[in-house]
């Protein structure tokens, strides 16, 4: 049987799993900008076909045929940009564009939850932001990238103008339905980087990482206090490299969602939507 990988293609990143576990990261900013402007970049794109073609090149070393699936920023891109993308990707291996409630059932399944109906899940990702759990899904258009998009447009850079910049720019993207949930996890690089960084850790320990309890209040105490640090001091932590200056604007989004949500604690996950859709490709691929 033909091996197979399956490769996400994000808002903020592109990432790839592989048929032994193999897992990569190439962060390409594909939504930067598309806030303002409704389309993918010709510098975002460039840089996202690159990735998919060293990514071809990886699974071809493992004998594995790749299988791709997009998200918010191609999904939401117009003025011709998306079918230039899906056309370039497409000479480069199979792309399946989701829509956000596709991408929360991956997100479900990939974080072992599809069978646990009395679970929640949020998936913050670089473009998009769902809400999921049995008898719902809710999509809403923002995430890291558009929401700093937003507060460098916005705000004047102070904690709070960047809060109710964000704040105000998710009233009507989200749909809360009145429905009581205890249990939350939480995926994404956004939530798994604040998870490690509520830890003290500067390398990141997935096993710690899944192991802690993500209070509201924390993330609220983590925001303020990566604001505080500044982009610079951000920039050098061995964890905030590629996220330094998307980090507190998809925090700010995560504590809208999860005010809105009535979520008081999240238990993070590194298994995600990747997963879920590796699992997809290798039952029905």
């Amino acid at each position: 049987m033909q091996k197979k990988a399956a490769v996400d293609i994000g808002s903020n990143s592109i990432r790839y799993l592989g048929p032994n576990g193999e897992r990569r990261l190439i962060t390409t900013r594909l939504a930067e900008n598309i806030i303002s402007t409704g389309k993918l970049s010709d510098a975002a794109i460039e840089r996202s076909i690159a990735a998919l073609k060293e990514l071809a090149a990886l699974a071809a070393a493992q004998g594995a045929k790749p299988y791709a699936y997009a998200t918010s920023a191609v999904r939401d891109a117009k003025f011709g940009s998306r079918e230039r993308f899906l056309a370039l990707a497409g000479e480069i291996m199979p792309v399946r564009v989701l829509s956000g409630e596709e991408e929360a059932t991956f997100a479900r399944i990939g974080a072992g939850i599809a069978d646990k109906p009395d679970w929640g899940l949020i998936d913050l990702g670089g473009g998009s932001c769902q809400l999921i759990s049995e008898g719902f899904a809710v999509s809403a258009p923002m995430g890291c990238v558009r929401a700093k998009d937003i507060c460098d447009k916005e705000s004047d850079g102070s904690y709070e103008s960047m809060r109710e910049a964000v704040f105000k720019a998710c009233e009507g993207l989200f749909r809360f339905p009145r429905i009581r949930i205890t249990d939350w996890i939480g995926v994404g690089g956004t939530i798994t980087t604040l998870a490690a960084l509520s830890l003290g850790l500067e390398e990141y320990d997935e096993h710690a990482v899944e192991s802690t309890l993500l209070t509201r209040e924390r993330i609220e105490l983590l925001s303020k206090k990566l604001h505080e640090a500044g982009d610079g001091a951000r920039s050098r932590h061995p964890l905030l490299t590629k996220r330094h200056d998307v980090i507190v604007p998809g925090t700010l989004v995560l504590l809208y969602a999860m005010q809105g949500m009535g979520i008081r604690a999240l238990h993070p996950s590194k298994a995600d939507g990747l997963d879920g859709y590796y699992k997809y490709i290798c039952q029905n691929m």
